[in-house]
């Protein structure tokens, strides 16, 4: 199967507002998929964000089980617009995660392998990869081959685009060099890197790497993107894009144009609305926050926090809905109605 990677251009799926899609859940941590259809109509509505991450980090991938990414993927799939984009976190389980254990490496990278061939038949645009410190090196290799032969069993596995993922907090034997970039972005289904940093000192080397090429680089910190579109970003991935993606459209549309100022106020605002949700847990509050415009989405995570009380989603409504309006106007999106909450 050809690719627009190998054609020599970056799809456009891997461009833009990419949204690392909530999970909605019923209280007991079940999969709400009624509520999932519900967030991928309040993103699709939103009017511009251009593709969803489902199983993202933000939607705590890591408690995902295979069946549940199967189910969970083929509803997203079911409810998205054709004109919308997708991309599905396709590593194996890793559900000791938080107790400091690792997954089996026979086990997860079989499963990764099965996870993104179920994406590419799905019709995903592509796999999200996140860097795999699910499993330790074998006896004698360093961790940055262990890396390398991941991706490579995964990339000789299949015929789907790959994009890696490193996040924030990734222990420092498995994170990216230059050297080890140069190794990955040889393999032609290596597509694109959602690196997330708001660091000058790791974000510039591996943008130097790949600078020029048909390669989807993507700020990963929503703080970062105006910085990291005149170093060769294409797109960005993070909490906003779900809750306040018209401040990071409008932070590319004004890089677009040239306005280098325009672009640093609209990325300040980006940093307002992060502000928003400092000292809550952003998922669910911003889940109460779509409930507050009339989308079914429960206020649950699997996080364990519980919902927040009136006067917090009250002053998160006002807040959030007073940094959307203006971008809204300037991108030519139609308002939208606030139902108000149910009390």
């Amino acid at each position: 199967m050809a690719n627009s990677v190998s054609q020599g251009r970056v799809p456009d799926a891997f461009t833009g507002v990419i949204a690392p899609m909530y999970t909605p859940i019923h209280q007991d941590g079940s999969l709400d998929l009624a509520g999932t259809a519900e967030m991928v109509r309040w993103l699709a509505e939103c009017g511009c964000v251009r593709t969803v991450f489902a199983r993202s980090g933000m939607g705590k991938m890591f408690t995902f089980t295979m069946a549940e990414t199967r189910l969970f993927a083929e509803t997203v799939r079911r409810a998205l617009p054709s004109r919308m984009g997708m991309l599905l976190g396709s590593g194996g389980e890793w559900l000791n995660r938080d107790a400091g254990g690792h997954a089996d490496e026979g086990a997860y990278i079989s499963q990764a392998i099965e996870i993104t061939n179920f994406a590419r038949d799905l019709g995903c645009d592509g796999a999200v990869h996140v860097l795999p410190a699910a499993i330790l090196p074998r006896d004698g290799e360093s961790h940055h081959d262990l890396v390398y032969r991941y991706y490579r069993e995964v990339h000789d596995a299949t015929d789907l685009p790959l994009l890696i993922y490193q996040p924030g907090g990734m222990p420092e034997p498995y994170r990216l060099n230059p050297r080890l970039l140069e190794r990955l972005v040889e393999l032609p289904r290596i597509a694109g890197l959602k690196l997330s940093t708001a660091e000058d000192a790791v974000f510039d080397p591996l943008a130097d790497v790949v600078r020029g090429a048909p390669f989807a680089l993507i700020c990963g910190h929503e703080g970062y993107y105006a910085q990291g579109l005149p170093k060769g970003a294409v797109g960005v991935i993070g909490q906003g894009c779900n809750g306040y993606p018209e401040l990071l459209a409008a932070v590319e549309r004004r890089h677009g144009l040239g306005d280098r100022e325009g672009a640093a106020r609209a990325q300040e605002a980006v940093w307002d609305g992060l502000k928003v949700t400092d000292g809550l847990d952003s998922s669910v509050a911003l889940k109460q926050y779509f409930g507050r415009h009339g989308f079914g989405i429960q206020p649950w995570d699997r996080g364990g926090k519980a919902p927040y009380d009136d006067a917090v989603v009250d002053r998160v409504q006002a807040a959030i809905d007073a940094l959307r309006t203006p971008y809204r106007r300037e991108l030519g999106l139609a308002p939208m109605g606030c139902v108000g909450a149910e009390r």
